[in-house]
């Protein structure tokens, strides 16, 4: 159950719910999707669904799912009708499932009312992490994300007990959400589509000198957090110092204040482009300078898997199976960005090799196919135990 599956996938759950649906069918198994609102054919494009519907199309059903108080209230919050529960439980029934999984932030009330199935969260994030990660004791702007947090980790402790399984991306999500809710954590780290992204030869040709780029969801606080910090710290002397030198963004929604960024270092603005691939590979340089947030970054694996040089803070690369692969540069100084840049602007063989490391890397590590067989095992124990 995802409430809407955009496509474009322009964020993270939409291509955490569309690979891993894809995945699991490819390995035999049988889907069913119920969504808010329509699902075009693009959208599950390779994904057989057996049923697929929204929750207006379903018919009437019969029943109503008693919710404690703080669970009412989370629910009037995220604005669930209390017949779309009741509509997941009657189906899972009737469609005889095995494990019912909500993706999401606003998904949690769905569950309450399923019974016959294993429920499980794909949460990817932890999202009480997700807040106190913004938090900035020297930036007042940012102490809201605090009280986000709080209320964040209330609905996901209230909502605990209609939860069996909660899938996430990293170790570090894995112990926020034991902490949070005590529930049984599975750790399905983001793969990519290896033939989708993947390098145009002869690409170099037309590369523009003295270029890096970012992209990602423009209206989300941690890429905005990163493109902030970035600017300030890094951008505002490399492009003082480096004549020529251009920073690339990307992304779908951008906010005011990454507009007014654009405007006042002079960074080059694109939104809302459907297909980025060749954007992407156009530039030299791949930065992920990210201060906040958790979890894995689809942007890094995309990077790799486009044999991208990637230059990243210490942050994105947080609970990565590296192995002896040395796919990216970590930049654990300010001073360490600029230097870096300018030496991978100015070497033709060193971005050339550290590309070819990343897209070996990314090949043998982070794969969908390996998330699904991940989350599966533990699955197939439950099912098979009822």
């Amino acid at each position: 159950m995802k409430s809407n599956l955009q496509f474009p996938r322009r964020s993270g759950h939409d291509v955490h719910c569309y690979s891993m649906m894809r995945e699991l069918a490819s390995l035999g198994h049988s889907i069913s999707l119920i969504s808010d609102a329509p699902v075009s054919d693009q959208a599950i494009a390779g994904v057989e669904c057996i049923h697929r519907q929204t929750f207006d199309e379903y018919g009437p059903v019969d029943g109503v799912v008693t919710l404690s108080k703080l669970q009412q209230r989370f629910r009037s919050y995220w604005g669930v009708p209390g017949r779309n529960i009741a509509v997941l439980a009657d189906a899972s029934r009737r469609w005889e499932a095995d494990v019912v999984v909500v993706v999401g932030l606003d998904v949690l009330p769905y569950l309450s009312g399923v019974e016959s199935a294993i429920r499980v969260w794909y949460a990817a994030d932890e999202w009480f992490l997700h807040h106190m990660s913004q938090v900035f004791p020297t930036k007042p702007a940012t102490w809201g994300e605090g009280k986000a947090a709080l209320v964040k980790g209330l609905y996901e402790r209230v909502y605990a007990s209609c939860v069996d399984r909660v899938w996430v991306v990293s170790d570090r999500d894995a112990r926020a959400v034991r902490w949070v809710m005590g529930t049984a954590v599975d750790v399905a780290p983001n793969g990519v589509d290896f033939d989708h992204y993947r390098r145009v030869e002869n690409v170099a040709i037309d590369q523009q000198p003295k270029s890096c780029v970012f992209w990602g969801r423009l209206d989300f606080g941690p890429n905005i957090d990163a493109i902030e910090w970035f600017c300030e710290h890094v951008w505002r002397d490399v492009a003082a110092q480096t004549p020529g030198a251009v920073f690339n963004v990307f992304g779908f929604a951008p906010s005011e204040k990454v507009r007014a960024l654009a405007d006042q270092y002079g960074f080059i603005l694109t939104p809302d482009l459907p297909d980025i691939r060749a954007e992407i590979t156009k530039n030299q340089v791949v930065v992920l300078p990210f201060v906040s947030g958790a979890g894995i970054k689809n942007k890094l694996l995309e990077a790799a898997a486009l044999s991208m040089p990637i230059v990243a803070s210490p942050r994105v690369v947080d609970g990565l199976r590296l192995g002896d692969h040395n796919p990216l540069i970590v930049a654990k100084r300010t001073s360490q960005w600029g230097e870096t840049l300018r030496s991978l602007w100015s070497e033709d063989a060193s971005r050339q090799q550290l590309g070819q490391r990343a897209r070996e890397w990314v090949a043998s590590e982070y794969s969908w196919r390996q998330a699904a067989e991940k989350v599966l095992r533990p699955l197939q124990g439950e099912v098979k135990s009822r």
